[in-house]
């Protein structure tokens, strides 16, 4: 302690602090309950207060307080955050992140991501009163940390400069509890950082020129010593502007350290996260993916390679190349601080390189912040971090220069919004020297700043000063040209390109600011940051009135105090001369003179020059002239005379007079116009050039005059209408410049020259010659001709049509493609001996004749194996021919496709009829080998019912080549308690290469997934592959049913696009002669052609929505010829119900033209009366950048009835990697908030190959960006997706393929809104040659169906997911065939299904039997349903009963009429006494004597006689004995020897039962009873006496 002085300065501080706080609570009111004060409104314009629980928040403690033992004390001034732009209502949060935590408006952050509490993340600034020790960031973690913050991929960054911590992927939740923190004063929201651009970038002008003509340059000033940081996207530093400053290096793969005097001397990557590629060294070098920061750094410090061409204000200065944007331009200002703090802390850094380069003077600045789209922001005050930050490097010796921005509004943001910072705007010059057309550009924006209130009004003026920002050419960085992420990005070399913006006006004052400083040191004025300022400010060139008179009366809100102006700059720096080399310039005024002081170069004189064509003007100063001086501008002016019909000759102006490019050497270019297509009879140009020295004094005006000629070219025979033959006679005119050669060529391929002519300036002709077409084959073959100026200019080509003819009519047949060996349409490389394989090829019939009975020859080893006959083949017509073999021997085996082998056909060439490969036929493995194939589980029936019982089947394969015997099969069910044996069966033997089905019975009682598992196992058995000898498959169990498929019939070329369910009727969209035509579906799915087509000019992409009001929305892209006759394309929507009415077409946008993008890829969902559309977009042109973009754009609307009603986002997603055209539609989703993404690019993570991915986003549908992107797939495609909102959280189901061919796989999941998995809800399941998935909703859940090749060729499955429990069943086998679309309306029991079979397409359903009752019991439905008939084929039953009834009930009705008949005749006649018989066949009650009953006599007791039991004998007897009586009772009376039978007196008859009471019924059948087998569940009845059976499955005993 002895050795150390007491610094009493923090116990004063302490105690200042004490006092303050005591004389605060001194005077401190306490209210009583009575004195309850009144809440506070809040201005409008405050954001909401910040809410604690239900209640606001308590205030922060924000004094100026001394800092704890481990922190230090403040950097910044203090008490600057009081100040701060967006904190109203000075709670020290930022107003913008309150309106976050209150829901207003969500996080700008580009590095924002989904937050545990499922908002995107904010990237934020933590302000602190005193300099943040390790207590403060060890309590900021911790609360980080607590909501979910993860340190790794996230900012957390403490500044030197500012006592603030930087840091990204802050959870909203999280930030009431940072800014509670102790010593936090202010929580600021980072700016978005973008390029101040406006058309494109530029920043400073830069002439061609072989000597440096700038007036520093003529002193000999260009920056040298001085450091320039350029803060921008990086540099490509290996560009020959920026490399070297000799320029004589010409090897961009030469690193700085290779050259002798490299510019490049230190460089960091504050974008990374990575400390090594921003360290104190500056060694890291970064790339300019973008090529911003590579154009900046040209205007500033270029030195135009060896042509001293382009060069910048400094080409003397070295580089330091500080990455601040990524390569898409934008970022957090995060990585801004970052690299204002990194350059900061090496102002006096000594690089190595030599002694004048070291530390670093200016900082370029050509970025900001991102404005208010809507106009509303007018930027802030300057105490945001970027601002302090700049202010903070001035103060350390670096002069900050700064854009303004390019809103073109009152708007100073972000490092232009600092008080030290030189903001600059941009004029447009003109491109002329002369400053009197010399304006503000539209884009640049003006001030003044707002107040910061520390009362200093003038660091609230800006712009500082302006400088020319438009049309400035300066390097152009190395632009990747490859599709595929990861590909090296190539080297930058010397080209050069023209950008405008403040961005390009900032560099071109920090290169003039560097020149300043060289004079600085080298006069030894030492000037700071400040005076630099203020030097700029006092000289430059006023303009504009000004605009705060009290302040100063040069100012002007978008002039600044004026344009830079180096002339008055170096008046001020030395006076009357001096500088580092006057040149030797002691010239005197030459008097005022008019010598002719240019010499023309080109164009040549007296040259003809052709219209359409551009030209250079281009000479030098005549040296001969002494007395020129120095030539300070070179003025040019083009005109061109024309003689109109009956008028004379008239001149007109083509460029009027402007400033040439240089002066020693000078140049302009112009382009003469297509006078022809004008219809002007142009007869001359004409060039006049005039120089002016420094003197301010004028040459003559040179003149040269150049005749105008034509290039061009018309054909008038042949016509190309008629068919050619032999020696073709080509005939029409052509006019050339000094002659020229008439070429010609077919197709793409070299042209030929045909005649050449000679001739002296203009001339105009007829040409003539012969073709020989026999030297080129039959068919159509275009031809073009075009004529070659002696000069090489090229006239545009006259393309026609020939149909050369000169063969007779005959076929062609070729091969259309090479011969593909499959199974079931997966291609093979190689397979089994003694397996069977398809052996396909498509041949075409290339003649001019149609082909019959075209003979097609299957060859192994020249040996036929199979052979095809094709009935026609018409000219023209491609024809996929499939043929089958068996290859029966081990080895490489030659097989051949012959057509025609026998020659029966006369073709034009018979040398193309053959074509052969060579494929491996492998040998068996030795032994057993029991594997389940590929689809081998099938149930009976398709869909099992809950409640019955079904089998399940599965296909056992013997890979191998010897028989397996004694195979036992198990089958477990996977339970709640895990795997359970279920039932086993023994299967005796299966053959090598063969294969056996085994079946098992089960019965499941609830609706829902079943999960199997089948192994094969034996105590003899020895398998060379164990590995597959068990396999597990998952089931659905539910009330729904298959119904028969029912053939679609379709022309020949049509084929299926869509089927669209409008509930029980429908429509089918096939592509129709490149449109698209429309089929009617009625109830039993048959088709009918509609009289209307839905488009003409279909482009490919087709989908469809169906609603519950028998309408469907339908959206697709279709091809247009615009009025001026180019070919474009759009995406077009409308309505459409099942009698094929549409609504009228809207075009939702811009046409494209089809050489400039493309739009695929569509999907649409729909929510009550609102639409949502997505699909691809591929623009060539972005912007009119030439960038080649892709990106994703959605469409939404509600209920629209025009094209107006729709509102687009163009990028909501972008720079997507993929190949336009292919890929699968992307899906999109309606969520409960959000909106919802599957889409489909390329990604090289993990692995670093690239491979096609499947990506997951999800963003408000409103917001023009979505920012939270994941990928989720490889190899990936067929995505489908539907969301679901369960307890208020959105769930998606999803599915997808991964993999190809036979590696495909079915990838099944529910997750939540983060791509992560609900309940361990995934299947992954191979699905073999996998080609189409497609998801409906039900109000079970999302129906899933999909195909894939099994061991009997392609399968349609089904299956269920539901996502609210969740579980997953897939899938049932529901039929053969690939699958092809699938249709279900919401209020629908069915889904249909279209899918090929062996006989062509087909349709069907899967109904609903347990469709939910929505009204009245429909008794024939629930029928229907029970029989388990789809409607068609129970409507036939129905009819065919109701046809059965109507027959019977007309036969009854004819027998009941017939006897009525009779018996109405019997009436009329007179009868004899009679008896009524009661027919024993009715009831057998009667005994043997009948009773007679009198007709007259009603009043007559009948009596009946009760039965006895009598043996069969005596009831025949009786019955005989009946019979002769009835004969005797209908026999006439007057016959004199019949009298009636006696009446029998012995018996009594029995009383009748009375009403209501039912006579004994006859004995029932022996009844049987059911059995339920307790081994294998089957169910049977048996007779009901038996005490004990046999189960008929397993055979297992059972005791009744």
């Amino acid at each position: 302690m002895a050795g150390r002085r007491f610094n009493p300065t923090p116990m004063v501080f302490v105690a200042m602090i004490l006092v303050m706080d005591m004389g605060v609570g001194v005077s401190a009111s306490i209210p009583t309950q009575s004195e309850e004060l009144p809440p506070q409104e809040r201005p409008g314009n405050w954001p909401p207060a910040l809410m604690c629980g239900d209640a606001e928040c308590e205030p922060i403690d924000r004094s100026i307080r001394a800092p704890p033992f481990d922190a230090g004390f403040p950097v910044e001034d203090e008490g600057w955050w009081f100040g701060y732009w967006y904190d109203l209502d000075s709670d020290g949060m930022d107003d913008r992140l309150q309106r976050i935590i209150a829901g207003q408006r969500e996080s700008v952050s580009t590095t924002a991501i989904i937050g545990l509490d499922g908002r995107p993340t904010v990237a934020i600034v933590v302000d602190y009163a005193w300099h943040p020790g390790p207590s403060d960031t060890s309590a900021l973690r911790e609360v980080l940390e607590s909501h979910g913050w993860e340190e790794e991929g996230s900012w957390f960054f403490e500044m030197d400069i500012l006592d603030s911590i930087v840091l990204d992927h802050v959870p909203v939740s999280a930030l009431i509890e940072i800014w509670q923190l102790d010593g936090v004063v202010m929580v600021e929201e980072q700016n978005v950082i973008v390029p101040f651009l406006d058309t494109a970038t530029r920043g400073s002008k830069v002439r061609d020129s072989e000597v440096y003509d700038e007036t520093m340059r003529d002193f000999g000033y260009d920056g040298s010593g001085i450091v320039i940081a350029i803060l921008d996207t990086g540099v490509d530093n290996e560009h020959f502007s920026l490399d070297d400053f000799s320029d004589d290096n010409d090897d961009n793969e030469n690193d700085p350290d290779d050259l002798p005097d490299p510019k490049w001397i230190a460089g960091c990557d504050a974008v990374s996260l990575n400390q090594n590629e921003c360290n104190n060294e500056g060694t890291y070098d970064p790339d300019d993916g973008d090529g911003h920061g590579t154009h900046v750094a040209g205007i500033a410090l270029g030195t135009g390679d060896s042509r001293r061409i382009n060069q910048g204000y400094a080409p003397g200065a070295y580089l330091v190349d500080v990455k601040v944007m990524t390569d898409t331009g934008g970022t957090n200002s995060a990585a801004t601080l970052k690299g204002i703090n990194w350059v900061t802390a090496n102002v006096d850094t000594d690089w190595g390189n030599n002694d004048s380069s070291e530390g670093i003077q200016v900082m370029s600045m050509s970025f900001g912040s991102l404005g208010d789209p809507n106009g509303d922001d007018p930027g802030d005050n300057g105490t945001a971090a970027d601002a302090r930050a700049v202010n903070q490097a001035a103060e350390a010796g670096i002069v900050p220069v700064a854009a303004i921005g390019n809103d073109g509004r009152r708007r100073v943001t972000s490092v232009g919004a600092a008080d030290q910072a030189i903001t600059i705007g941009s004029i447009d010059d003109k491109d002329t020297i002369g400053r009197g057309d010399d304006s503000i550009a539209s884009y640049s924006n003006s001030g003044p700043r707002e107040d910061d209130g520390d009362n200093n009004r003038e660091e609230e003026l800006k712009p500082d000063v302006v400088a020319p920002g438009s049309d400035i050419m300066s390097a152009a960085h190395a632009a990747s040209t490859s599709q595929i992420p990861g590909t090296p990005k190539p080297l930058a070399e010397d080209s050069y390109t023209e950008q405008s913006g403040t961005s390009m006006a900032c560099p071109a004052v920090a290169g003039l600011v560097a020149v300043i400083l060289q004079i600085s040191e080298e006069e030894g004025l030492d000037l700071d940051p400040a005076e630099v300022k203020q030097l700029l400010i006092e000289n430059s060139e006023p303009k504009g009135e000004a605009s705060e008179p009290d302040i100063s009366d040069t100012w002007n809100e978008k002039y600044g105090f004026g344009i830079i102006d180096g002339n008055l700059l170096l008046s001020a720096l030395l006076g009357d001369g001096g500088g580092g080399d006057p040149g030797g310039n002691t010239t005197e005024p030459p008097p005022p003179g008019d010598g002719d002081w240019l010499v023309y170069e080109r164009p040549i004189r007296d040259s003809w020059l052709v219209e359409g064509e551009t030209y250079s003007v281009r000479g030098h100063i005549d040296e001969d002239a002494e007395t020129n001086g120095t030539i300070e501008e070179v003025q040019v002016k083009i005109t061109y005379t024309y003689k109109p019909e009956g008028s004379p000759t008239q001149e007109e102006i083509l460029v009027d007079w402007h400033t040439a490019q240089g002066t020693v050497n000078w140049t302009t270019d112009f382009t003469i116009p297509d006078f022809e297509e004008d219809e002007i009879n142009a007869l001359q140009i004409k060039i006049s050039v005039q120089a002016r020295n420094e003197w301010d004094q004028w040459s003559n005006k040179q003149r040269q005059n150049h005749d105008i000629g034509r290039v061009g070219l018309t054909l008038d025979s042949p016509s190309g209408q008629n068919a050619v033959e032999g020696n073709v006679q080509f005939e029409g005119e052509y006019e050339t410049v000094n002659g020229g050669t008439l070429q010609w060529r077919i197709g793409k391929g070299d042209w030929v020259d045909e005649r050449t002519y000679a001739g002296s300036g203009g001339t105009k002709d007829m040409f003539n010659f012969n073709w020989d077409s026999t030297q080129h084959p039959d068919g159509e073959q275009r031809i073009s001709l075009r004529f070659v100026s002696s000069t090489g200019v090229r006239s545009e080509e006259v393309r026609v049509s020939l149909e050369i003819d000169n063969q007779p009519p005959a076929p062609d047949l070729i091969f259309r493609s090479g011969i593909t060996v499959s199974e079931w349409g997966i291609p093979l490389s190689e397979t089994y001996v003694n397996s069977f394989v398809d052996v396909s090829a498509e041949i075409r019939n290339d003649g001019d004749q149609s082909a019959t009975n075209v003979v097609v020859y299957l060859l192994e080893e020249g040996t036929r194996k199979y052979e095809l006959n094709i009935p026609t083949i018409d000219s023209g017509d491609i024809v996929d021919v499939t043929l089958y073999w068996n290859p029966l021997t081990v080895g490489k085996r030659g097989i051949s496709i012959a057509l025609d082998p026998g020659d029966a056909i006369l073709e034009i060439d018979e040398t193309n009829n053959d074509q052969s490969i060579e494929f491996d036929v492998i040998q068996r493995p030795e032994g057993v080998d029991l594997a389940f194939s590929n689809g081998a589980f099938t149930t009976t029936p398709t869909i099992p019912r809950p409640g019955e019982q079904f089998q399940i089947n599965a296909r056992v394969n013997n890979l191998g080549s010897s028989a397996a015997e004694g195979i036992e099969a198990q089958l477990h069910l996977f339970t709640e308690r895990g795997w359970e044996l279920t039932s086993s069966t023994t299967i005796p033997r299966i053959e090598g290469g063969s294969d056996w089905t085994v079946s098992f019975a089960q019965t499941k009682e609830e609706s829902g997934a079943l999960k199997f598992r089948i192994s094969l196992s034996g105590p003899v058995l020895s398998d060379i592959d164990w590995s597959n000898n068990q396999a597990e498959w998952s089931i659905l169990i539910e009330k729904s049913t298959v119904s028969g498929g029912r053939a679609l019939n379709f022309q020949t070329g049509e084929t299926p696009v869509d089927v669209i369910d409008l509930d029980g009727e429908g429509i089918v969209v096939t592509s129709k002669d490149g449109g698209l035509a429309l089929y009617r579906l009625n109830s039993n799915k048959g088709m009918t052609a509609c009289s209307n087509m839905l488009e003409e000019k279909w482009s490919g992409d087709f989908v469809s929505a169906p609603t519950s009001d028998g309408i469907a929305h339908i959206v697709w892209t279709r091809r247009f010829l615009d009025t001026s006759g180019y070919l474009k394309q759009t995406v077009s929507y409308s309505t459409i119900d099942s009698a094929c009415e549409m609504r009228p077409i809207q075009d939702l946008m811009d046409p494209i033209l089809l050489s400039d993008g493309k739009y695929w890829g569509i999907d649409i969902d729909v929510d009550d009366t609102k639409l949502l559309v997505a699909g691809y977009h591929r623009d060539l042109f972005t912007g009119g950048t030439y960038q080649d973009l892709t990106s994703i754009f959605i469409l939404e609307a509600d209920a629209p009835t025009s094209s107006n009603d729709w509102r687009i986002t163009p990028n909501a997603i972008s720079d997507i990697d993929v190949v336009a055209g292919y890929t699968d539609p992307v899906q999109i989703e309606y969520g409960e908030e959000d909106g919802h993404i599957l889409y489909q690019s390329m990604r090289n993570d993990t692995t670093g190959i690239d491979r096609l991915g499947l990506w997951y986003a999800h963003g408000d549908i409103k917001q023009s960006s979505w920012t939270y992107k994941k990928a989720v797939g490889d190899h990936a495609s067929l995505p489908q997706m539907k969301v679901k909102t369960v307890d208020d959280e959105d769930r998606l189901v999803v599915a997808w393929k991964e993999g190809s061919g036979i590696n495909s796989e079915l990838i099944t999941r529910v997750v939540d809104d983060t791509f992560n998995t609900i309940d361990n809800s995934s299947m992954q399941i191979s699905a073999r040659g996998l080609s189409q998935i497609v998801f409906s909703e039900t109000s079970r859940g999302i129906q899933i169906m999909h195909d894939m090749v099994g061991s009997s060729g392609p399968q349609v499955h089904y299956g269920m997911i539901n996502s609210e429990n969740p579980w997953m069943a897939i899938s049932n086998r529901i039929s053969d065939g690939w699958l092809h679309s699938v249709s279900r309306s919401p209020d629908s029991g069915e889904a249909v299904i279209i899918h090929t079979s062996t006989q062509g397409w087909v349709i069907r359903t899967v109904i609903d039997d347990s469709k939910p009752n929505t009204g009245a019991i429909d008794i024939l439905e629930e029928l229907r349903f029970q029989l388990g008939l789809d409607e068609g084929s129970f409507n036939i039953l129905v009819g065919g009963i109701a046809i059965a009834v109507l027959l019977l009930c007309t036969i009854v009705l004819g027998v009941m009429s017939t006897r009525a008949i009779r018996w109405m005749g019997g009436r009329r006649r007179k009868t004899a006494q009679g008896v009524v018989m009661l027919e024993d066949d009715v009831v057998d009650v009667i005994d043997d004597d009948d009773i007679p009953v009198e007709t007259i006599d009603t009043s007559s007791i009948v009596e009946v006689v009760g039965a006895d039991v009598e043996t069969t004998s005596q009831r025949q007897d009786r019955r005989q004995r009946r019979a002769n009586q009835q004969e005797v009772a209908q026999m006439s009376p007057d016959e004199p020897n019949l009298t009636p039978p006696p009446v029998n007196q012995g018996m009594i008859a029995e009383p009748i039962p009375p009403m209501g009471e039912k006579p004994p019924l006859p004995g029932l059948p022996p009844m049987n009873k059911p059995v339920i087998c307790p081994e294998c569940g089957s169910r049977f009845d048996v007779a009901f006496e038996l005490k004990m059976t046999r189960c008929p499955i397993c055979a297992l005993r059972i005791d009744l």
